[in-house]
């Protein structure tokens, strides 16, 4: 038997477009008992069939479900959309635990698809955590929601499955490129926007897009609103009569839709909606939560500047196509996964141990690897005791030297013998190790290896060797895998930016000598530059204080020491026109993939990694220096001035569901090896 809950569902066309998949989904496995709530009058749209009970009851509904999941194998379907943790929310989960409990223990499956925090940097209640930790799967519509539980994968919103086939969207956008239309909508429960707001629409759409606007309303409590934003726009109206049934008024919408190029709103399903049809989202209506950027950012999408945005039409509708075509094959294999778990399959994940620590509030390479947990795959972090004794069925070693320290002070000798431990227990139980080649040699070579055996030993051990570079030699018995570092547009989704500076130039990170700071200062002060920011934690006390007498003597430089929180950073890098890497060496940094997944054109020297990544995301993106001098300063920051033919770096090879995958690969295909031995 399967029960859905799909609450909520009044008077937003959102409604219908996020939770029939899922019932669609559930509906695989046979007849539903699908719970939709009091006051809820319209479910023409949410594709019930006549085999399907509909409750308005909960008390009805729950009854039903406990003398199922009494008597035989139950599956229950948690509502999809947005998690607000109130008192309600608490209420009502408290009454669903037993349920769940019962549903559990008769071998069911509890299903939490497509969810969202509204606030994803609060607290997350303890009957949230615990309802997501009881679920058999565990899907988030974005990834600041996922971070924020530290459970399950993320799948874009279910609605980026709706709408026409991606060849019919493609076949139409020559006819919606040369139509010019922007469809508009904004919230009708936020403050009336200001004259100077309205103005600058009208005047975007007249200079930057030369568009005509049609505002739609997809939601009835919005029409007042959307009625006033069109008599001050002078434009087209989709009003929703009061006639008109969610499934007309989505057919009215969605012929709107099929027509316009662009789509700017603060409701995240008249977004996704319109992006379905084809629609290229821009950047107009303020959005204070975030909620559409961070969804948008799991389909690597993103909210696009409207400046020059009608020369960019070909690239930006090619980048909606693929990011339809790459949603859509991720909610298929969402609605796999939970067909597989409805029919009784029971497949325990794999678990695999990271040599790093947990992720925390910040944006560290560990956040990428828990982004990598799918469906069948449960990534772990460092923990002596889960080393020791804990059951993972792989080993991924992230930047040995740390794994294993060299030194002979009482903790690095310490670490040192459960090193040793570990890896004797990963010997004995023929557990497949993977390593990623952060950097061919440590930034801080020591003068004397304690550690040298066992980081052999590991790398006899290894199974696979992941490369983030191309080019990079093979330091250990595995087998090599090129998987890029991912980008950082999914965890900087959440964070507020500004527009830049012209003229200003930053360099950020750990300010080191290899990384050119002494360099960057020197060229600076013959530069015509206006303004170059720095911003990071010294590691050396002769880069701190570099920093500090150029600044003294030079108004132009200012700098920030110590740890910077990821809201900050991401103000610093929107701010700033152009951003600065004279690295004396570069292999693969993490700084440069910052600065491109928040679109900012980057300086970096001439090495076989920089002319990869120019090659890869854009030459209009990253400009490569053979000599940095204050000439080449001055010239970087004149071309980053530049008009650009694209809206920002390609980075599809990083987005995150595609490390998503192919890490999940490597990690299958080191299981089965060492299996099959």
């Amino acid at each position: 038997m399967l029960f859905v809950t799909i609450t909520s569902q009044r008077d937003n066309l959102g409604d219908s477009l996020l939770r029939r998949p899922l019932i669609r989904a559930a509906q695989t496995g046979g007849a539903c008992h699908v719970f939709v709530g009091r006051g809820a009058s319209d479910w023409t749209n949410l594709g019930l069939r006549t085999i399907d009970t509909l409750y308005t009851s909960r008390r009805r509904w729950l009854g039903a479900l406990f003398r199922s999941a009494l008597s035989q194998r139950t599956s229950l379907f948690l509502n999809a959309g947005e998690l607000l943790p109130d008192l309600r929310f608490r209420v009502t989960r408290a009454l669903m635990a037993p349920a769940i409990g019962l549903v559990k223990l008769r071998g069911g499956a509890v299903i939490h698809a497509g969810f969202g925090l509204r606030d994803p940097g609060g607290k997350v209640p303890f009957a949230a955590k615990a309802t997501i930790r009881a679920s058999d799967l565990v899907s988030w519509r974005d990834e600041a929601s996922r971070h924020a539980v530290g459970i399950g994968t993320v799948c874009p919103d279910w609605a980026m499955g709706e709408g026409p086939p991606v060849e019919v969207v493609a076949e139409r956008q020559y006819e919606v490129r040369t139509s010019r239309v922007l469809a508009l909508s904004i919230r009708g429960d936020r403050p009336i926007p200001s004259d100077e707001w309205v103005e600058t629409v009208r005047r975007t759409a007249a200079n930057d897009l030369q568009a005509r606007i049609v505002v739609v309303c997809q939601v009835r409590r919005d029409a007042v609103r959307a009625e006033w934003l069109a008599r001050q726009l002078d434009a087209q109206l989709i009003a929703w009569p009061d006639s008109a049934t969610h499934a007309d008024q989505e057919r009215a919408v969605r012929a709107a839709y099929s027509k316009a190029t662009w789509v700017a709103s603060d409701r995240l399903h008249s977004v996704v909606m319109a992006v379905t049809e084809g629609a290229i989202p821009l950047d107009l209506v303020p959005d204070s939560s975030r909620k559409v950027s961070r969804a948008l950012a799991v389909a690597d999408l993103t909210l696009l500047p409207a400046r020059h945005a009608s020369a960019r039409i070909d690239a930006d509708q090619a980048q909606v196509l693929n990011s339809l075509r790459s949603a859509r094959s991720r909610l298929d294999d969402l609605a796999c996964a939970i067909a597989a778990r409805v029919s009784g399959e029971r497949a325990t994940p794999l678990r695999v141990l990271h040599t790093v620590s947990a992720p925390d509030h910040t944006t560290r390479y560990a956040r990428h690897m828990a982004a990598t947990e799918d469906f069948g795959i449960r990534p772990l972090f460092l923990g002596w005791p889960r080393a020791l004794f804990g059951r993972y069925e792989a080993l991924h070693v992230h930047w040995p030297e740390h794994f294993v320290p060299a030194g002979s002070s009482p903790r690095e000798r310490a670490v040192r013998l459960l090193a040793r431990i570990v890896i004797r227990r990963v010997r004995r139980r023929r557990i497949p190790v993977i390593r990623t080649l952060h950097n061919v040699t440590p930034h801080r070579p020591v003068t004397r290896d304690w550690g040298a055996t066992l980081r052999s030993a590991l790398d006899m051990l290894t199974t696979a060797e992941i490369h983030l570079v191309p080019g990079d030699p093979k330091v250990s018995e595995g087998t090599v895998h090129l998987i890029p570092h991912g980008s950082y547009r999914e965890p900087y989704a959440d964070v507020p930016t500004q527009s830049a500076v012209p003229g200003r130039a930053l360099h950020f990170g750990r300010l080191e000598q290899y990384k050119g700071v002494p360099e960057l200062l020197g060229a600076m002060h013959a530069s015509r530059i206006e303004e170059l920011r720095i911003v990071g934690a010294p590691t050396d006390q002769r880069v701190a204080q570099a920093v500090r007498d150029a600044a003294a003597s030079d108004n132009r430089i200012s700098y920030q020491f110590g740890f910077v929180p990821d809201e900050d950073l991401a103000v610093e890098i929107s701010r700033s026109s152009l951003c600065v890497f004279p690295y004396r060496e570069l292999h693969s940094s993490g700084a440069v993939l910052v600065a491109l997944s928040l679109n900012r054109p980057i300086l970096v020297p001439l090495t076989a990694t920089t002319v990869a990544l120019q090659q890869e995301v854009g030459d209009e993106w990253v400009r490569i220096y053979r000599q940095f001098d204050s000439s080449e300063l001055d010239a970087a920051l004149e071309w980053s001035l530049h008009a650009r033919k694209t809206s920002r770096p390609n980075l599809d090879e990083r987005s995150w569901q595609r490390i998503r995958d192919q890490h999940g690969n490597v990690l299958r295909s080191a299981v089965a090896e060492r299996t099959a031995l």
